[in-house]
């Protein structure tokens, strides 16, 4: 059973019952997530303990605070007002302890030691921790806008936006070790792209699978390679991210079947994999350069839709 600072566990240290909360697929033995945490009321206190663990909880302001006092290790380290935008760093294996007046609304990213080692080990960088001042804020417009793209996952959660999850927290964990770690880069490591047969099987395991998603993590162990390392010859091979290719499949879909067909555009996302017909119009128009209705105005009369 998988344990870490995410989901309910974490949403017991705030006295919080189950909080939105997002999972990554692409990680053994370890597994990235995000959990929304949000008070409304004024007087919360102080956070309970955390169980410690090699890991750190970054978290994602979306919502200023007069101040905040952080404890580590039992001692105050900080005490000062949380810009909204910003960005704290946690670590895990310090009991960090918070102290809060004002209602919050935060972005918890759980990021293991381990997944930063992995890629750590990969890019060809030296062991070592992330970077940065216990209790001073990152304003970092990165981590803002990779937060700010799981909100709307994080309150409709699909199985079918697996992929897209996946990407977006392994580009966090990209960032972070890039942008914070504080050792030298000991080699560039080459871009390797994916052999015919890995490429066939990721693009047959996308396509069977264009309705519901598949997970990042299935891809990568079919093609016997680490997410980080799939993702990165996956688009050099094929010239786009997993995700894109995906949505490029789901776009075809959705143009045959309102060849077929008059069925109401919902049912079209539906059943092409898209989340709901919002998110089918704004993937269609931004490839297309038109919205799916008068992409088929110009096609002959069809069939009703079959479900």
């Amino acid at each position: 059973m998988r344990r870490g600072a995410y989901g309910d566990r974490l949403g017991s240290t705030f006295r919080l019952q189950r909080p939105p909360t997002l999972l990554s697929s692409a990680g053994q033995p370890w597994r990235l997530a995000v959990t929304e945490m949000q008070y409304g009321a004024t007087g919360f206190g102080f956070t309970d303990p955390v169980v410690p663990e090699d890991s750190y909880l970054l978290s994602l302001e979306l919502h200023g605070l007069q101040h905040m006092e952080l404890w580590l290790d039992g001692r105050s380290v900080s005490n000062r007002p949380v810009v909204r935008g910003g960005t704290n760093f946690f670590d895990l294996a310090r009991n960090p302890i918070a102290f809060m007046e004002d209602p919050f609304h935060a972005l918890m990213f759980y990021m293991p030691r381990g997944a930063l080692a992995e890629l750590r080990s990969e890019l060809g960088i030296a062991p070592g921790d992330l970077s940065y001042r216990p209790g001073l804020q990152a304003q970092d417009p990165v981590i803002e806008q990779l937060g700010r793209a799981l909100l709307a996952p994080l309150h409709a959660p699909a199985q079918n936006q697996a992929l897209f999850v996946d990407h977006v927290l392994l580009a966090l964990r990209s960032h972070l070790v890039v942008q914070y770690s504080d050792s030298r880069r000991l080699r560039t490591p080459p871009h390797r792209c994916l052999s015919a047969r890995q490429e066939r099987c990721a693009k047959e395991l996308m396509r069977a699978h264009v309705r519901e998603g598949i997970a990042l993590a299935d891809l990568a162990q079919a093609c016997g390679l680490s997410a980080s390392a799939f993702v990165h010859a996956f688009r050099q091979s094929v010239g786009v991210s997993p995700h894109q290719w995906l949505m490029l499949q789901r776009i075809e879909v959705a143009m045959r079947l309102m060849r077929e067909s008059d069925g109401p555009l919902s049912e079209i996302a539906r059943q092409s994999g898209f989340a709901d017909q919002s998110h089918f119009t704004r993937v269609f128009t931004g490839r297309m350069g038109t919205t799916p209705g008068l992409w088929r105005k110009s096609l002959p009369r069809k069939r009703p839709l079959t479900p």
